[in-house]
């Protein structure tokens, strides 16, 4: 059923006054507590990546701290003014995605509202800097939801992507930070990653070490009118696993926010397991090798200084239709593959244990990489 759109905008406008109200009205009887941070669980319902390490640093170095856990659902629904109720006395609201609710109203001066985005580097484009693309944003909703906006603190990996982060969230250069990604925290952490090493080979009795291990991890890619490409990564499997050598098999991560039903179809095929269950820098640490297409993710992943590469078939389509910050060329080393003849020699090709120099992708995309969650802690605080 198509809705008229001046129906929509109606009722976009009453959530607005809505939630202005309500938040306005708990301002009124609940004072802001210093000590209190709201922590948003926006791509999964348990604490992970940049969320997880910047949790544990509050707790380390705040010990009054109260923090709580919300999973933002970011729907227009009367949770929605739960969620906003929740944020009147807080003093930190800490994200690493969208968030609905904190952009329907005006905060107090005093709540610092922190984005540690999920991506390093600055890859496609999303945000304001995709408005007129296909995939972007239609400017009569950013009218009346200014999406990204209320932020006070946002984390970037280096000072070149500022301009990138500030060109998408619409907002000044003064308030987006150098400093690096917490999650990346785990590479340097040589007791966790030999435990989750043995957890994953435990958990996944396939996983024998002597296996070359290619974890594939493409980029989300939107449905209906804002579908950027008519590439399926899905049929692309399928066709793998029927052509790679005996002793490789593919880890495919398949984004967040993707639905399970075609997922279903690669669960048994040889030579193809679908990871759950843990993060993709989890699964980075028993990595031979890395593909993505358009996944920032490829970026932490030169950390471990391992064969990476991008498959883009698509990559024209994708561009015209989303659009990118930068050339892939400019801040990959990864191998650029265009044709499935090319996909399939360059997976044959890899070793177990095989090292790739990345020192050039690590020092254009990273200005910091050591203990980053105690340094953007101490930043907010």
């Amino acid at each position: 059923m198509n809705i008229p759109l001046f129906m929509k905008k109606a009722y976009i406008m009453l959530i607005k006054l809505l939630s202005t109200f309500v938040y306005n009205l708990f301002s009124l009887f609940k004072k802001q507590d210093k000590n209190k941070f709201v922590i948003v669980l926006s791509r999964s319902k348990v604490l992970e990546d940049n969320l997880e390490f910047v949790y544990k640093e509050i707790i380390s170095s705040v010990p009054q701290a109260k923090v709580y856990l919300v999973i933002g659902e970011n729907k227009m629904n009367f949770s929605l003014f739960r969620e906003i109720a929740f944020l009147a006395d807080a003093q930190f609201l800490i994200l690493d995605d969208y968030y609905l609710p904190i952009y329907l109203i005006k905060p107090s001066k005093q709540l610092k509202v922190i984005q540690l985005w999920h991506a390093a580097g600055a890859f496609k484009k999303f945000g304001y800097s995709t408005v007129g693309k296909k995939f972007g944003p239609e400017e009569w909703y950013l009218k009346l939801i200014p999406i990204h906006s209320n932020y006070t603190h946002v984390y970037v990996s280096a000072e070149k992507f500022v301009k990138f982060y500030a060109e998408a969230f619409n907002m000044s250069r003064e308030k987006v930070f150098p400093i690096g990604v917490p999650r990346i925290d785990l590479f340097r952490d040589k007791e966790r990653c030999h435990d989750l090493k043995g957890r994953l080979y435990l958990e996944n009795p396939e996983l024998k070490k002597d296996v070359i291990k290619i974890l594939f991890a493409p980029t989300y890619r939107a449905n209906g009118k804002q579908v950027e490409s008519t590439f399926n990564d899905i049929n692309i499997l399928s066709h793998l696993s029927s052509t790679v050598k005996d002793n490789i098999i593919i880890l495919y991560k398949p984004h967040p926010y993707i639905e399970g039903d075609d997922i279903s179809k690669l669960e048994s095929l040889p030579n193809v397991l679908v990871v759950k269950g843990h993060t993709i820098n989890e699964w980075m640490t028993i990595a031979d090798a890395f593909i993505t297409d358009y996944s920032s993710s490829i970026i932490e992943f030169s950390l471990l200084k391992r064969p990476l590469a991008h498959f883009v078939p698509d990559i024209e389509e994708y561009s015209n239709n989303r659009g990118f910050y930068q050339k892939i060329q400019d801040f990959s080393d990864g191998e650029i593959l265009r044709t499935y003849d090319e996909l399939i020699y360059w997976i044959n090709s890899r070793k177990v244990n095989e090292s790739f120099d990345t020192s050039r992708m690590i020092e254009y995309n990273f200005d910091n990489v050591e203990s980053v969650p105690k340094k953007i802690v101490r930043h907010f605080l």
